[in-house]
């Protein structure tokens, strides 16, 4: 970026009123180091640097297929593995744990993967004793030799079971601090907190009373040995993808306090939500062995005194929320999750410190007024489709075009059905240009995709639509454009099971077809150049977004099952399949793979975790994604791992 240019973003930034550091990536600069400054675990912003590039749209190749010819011989209709401009570096099967969330720390001189899973069970490789579906540790610092270090079970106190619904228990999310990072508020807490590093994680996500859920902190400084330091939020419900500020301590914590909860100086009774029951319940834990508790917040229409009807989003009372994002002075918050969605941008000052306004209501903590709930919100929004769509993920990127601010929203819909269920529309991602946040703008529409939007993966192997009609949600004008409510939607007739026919395709492998989320890190360098999600049965899917307004699909990789992986010893041991079955459209039963969430570290490696336990995946981009990443328009197929040095196309000027 030149200086000249440089110079014309600050002006025109220096208007806005987001408390943004803009921060650099100089030749000689520790990538370690710049990356823990970036949200979660610093409060530095990159600068994504957008343009106007007619770059040409590919079409992916089709997936490899267990039997590449159907046959009496080969029966086998399921994808195998497959890659587009990745490639795979290192894979651990996790017991066969269905796994919800990865994160990878750099943890002292070592790089560990905190893999969440849902509920079920598995044998442990570490004990060979069954236990119960909690989170995984591994070391990734040679990406192609996992090590599998520990496996710390779900808490008994949620009471989860072997069997049930996978999204009914388990502990699902996690977050990591250092220490380091943390404030403090004296030099005893300071030195007591040196060297360690904490991990948050729900425990439990179920919305039955009285609710046996809670929120837990482990100290996981010997990630081999991991001590659970503290119970946060006991007897809640529904806990979920909460959100932990590493360099203010703040934590922002999803769930719903249940009737067990009473008697506790946090509860907050009598929150309102349709769907799932989730709010945010919001901490400092700079002091993780030490809770504060700062005060309950959500969707307007959710506080305990809301009364009929909701004066905005979809429904009466608004949808529950599924996570939150923070970044400069800015909450992000997606409602929703598959249906009913909502995206609701806040004031982060305005949110943390509203209930000690000047005339702020005795209960505003934790039973806010309608204009207490107000006060803080900056904009929201619906998505194309309007009731047929929901809000996931909302991932801020802060950006220039031109010399001129351009901030955008990444959207996602979580796909909830099986086999594409009739009636309901292809879940999918969706750019907002926010840079007047008031009136949010949606970009990249493509009217011919049932979703509307050009980061859409079509259900068929070559990449066309099967079995779409059209469809409607509810009537509504908040969505950034015009005619909110059309949409496409899949018709009773998609898979080869169905009548008619149809050749077979994604929504053929037994299990959910569609996206699910999107990266949360913020690292250089892909942050504002590529857009890297989680699709269940089409994998790994990577958008060019260097032009938001035209963004292009760029990579996808594809796990192939695993049959014969889950023995007697554990996951590594040979015996029964770790990837499990999932039930489609006419009841027959499919081992597919099922990429449920994905996530980044900062030597740009790729992980992905797979729900239908067939475990984690490590890759790499290559080819024109790589070059895309690195912010050309050339493969850049080498070993990108340590080459992050460069421009980056972030701002190279140190003064903040």
């Amino acid at each position: 970026m030149s200086r000249k240019k440089n110079r014309l973003f600050r002006k025109a930034l220096a208007s806005v009123p987001i408390h943004l550091t803009i921060t650099t990536i100089s030749v000689c600069a520790s990538v370690y180091a710049l990356a823990q400054s970036y949200p979660p675990y610093g409060p530095d912003i990159p600068l994504a640097h957008f343009d106007h590039g007619n770059r040409p749209h590919l079409t992916p190749p089709p997936p490899k297929l267990m039997c590449p010819v159907l046959s009496p011989s080969c029966q086998d209709a399921r994808t195998a593995q497959s890659e587009w401009n990745t490639q795979l570096l290192g894979y651990d099967t996790l017991d066969g744990r269905s796994a919800y969330q990865p994160l990878v720390v750099h943890q002292g001189n070592r790089y560990i993967a905190y893999m969440a899973h849902h509920a079920g069970c598995a044998i442990s490789r570490l004990n060979l004793n069954n236990e119960v579906n909690g989170t995984s540790l591994l070391d990734v610092t040679n990406p192609q030799h996992p090590i599998y270090l520990a496996h710390i079970p779900n808490s008994p106190s949620d009471g989860a079971t072997c069997t049930g619904s996978l999204d009914a228990a388990g502990n699902q999310m996690v977050h990591v601090c250092g220490g380091d990072s943390l404030p403090s508020n004296s030099r005893a807490e300071e030195n007591r907190k040196r060297g360690h590093y904490y991990m948050l994680r729900t425990n439990g996500n179920a919305s039955g009373q009285p609710g046996v859920e809670s929120h837990e902190i482990w100290d996981t400084t010997n990630p081999s040995s991991p001590v659970l330091l503290k119970t946060i939020d006991s007897g809640a419900t529904n806990t979920h993808k909460d959100w932990w500020e590493c360099y203010s301590g703040v934590a922002y914590l999803v769930g719903n306090d249940g009737t067990a909860s009473a008697g506790s100086p946090d509860s907050a009774p009598g929150w309102q939500q349709s769907g799932s029951t989730q709010h945010m319940k919001i901490y400092n834990l700079h002091d993780p062995a030490n809770p504060e508790y700062i005060r309950d917040f959500g969707f307007v229409g959710q506080q305990p005194t809301a009364t009929p009807p909701a004066i905005e989003g979809l429904v009466t009372p608004p949808t529950g929320i599924h996570g939150p994002i923070s970044a400069g002075d800015r909450i992000y918050a997606a409602y929703g999750v598959g249906g009913n969605g909502a995206i609701q941008i806040l004031d982060r000052s305005k949110v943390l410190n509203g209930c000690k306004a000047s005339g702020a209501s005795a209960n505003c903590a934790k039973s806010p007024t309608q204009s207490e709930m107000l006060a803080p919100q900056l904009g929201w929004f619906t998505l194309p489709g309007t009731s047929l769509q929901g809000g996931h993920t909302s991932f801020p990127i802060f950006g220039e075009e031109n010399g001129k601010r351009r901030n955008l929203i990444l959207v996602t819909s979580e796909e909830g059905g099986n086999e594409c269920t009739a009636g309901s529309a292809p879940h999918a991602a969706w750019l907002y240009d926010v840079t007047d946040e008031a009136n949010p703008k949606y970009i990249a529409e493509d009217p011919n995709d049932p979703a509307r939007t050009k980061m859409d993966v079509p259900n068929g192997f070559d990449y066309k639509w099967v079995g779409i009609i059209p469809g409607n949600g509810v009537t509504d004008n908040h969505c950034g454009t015009t005619n909110c409510s059309q949409s496409g939607i899949y018709g009773a007739s998609v898979t080869p099971q169905d009548s008619p026919t149809n050749p077979n395709n994604f929504c053929n492998q037994g299990a959910r077809f569609g996206v699910h989320s999107s990266t949360e890190l913020f690292y250089p360098p892909y942050y504002g150049r590529l857009a890297i999600t989680a699709w269940f049965t089409g994998g790994l899917r990577v958008f060019d977004i260097r032009n938001p307004d035209d963004p292009r699909a760029i990579a996808y990789f594809i796990p192939e099952p695993n049959d014969t992986g889950c023995g007697p010893k554990g996951g590594p041991s040979p015996g029964p399949g770790c990837t499990m079955a999932n039930t489609g459209r006419d009841g027959h039963t499919v081992n597919a793979i099922h990429t449920n969430n994905v996530e980044v570290d900062d030597r740009g490696l790729i992980y992905i975790a797979d729900r239908a336990g067939t475990g984690m995946h490590i890759i790499k981009l290559t080819g024109q994604a790589a070059g895309a990443g690195a912010g050309n328009d050339n493969d850049n197929d080498h070993d990108h791992d340590n080459d992050h040095g460069h421009d980056n196309d972030h701002d190279n000027d140190h003064d903040h």
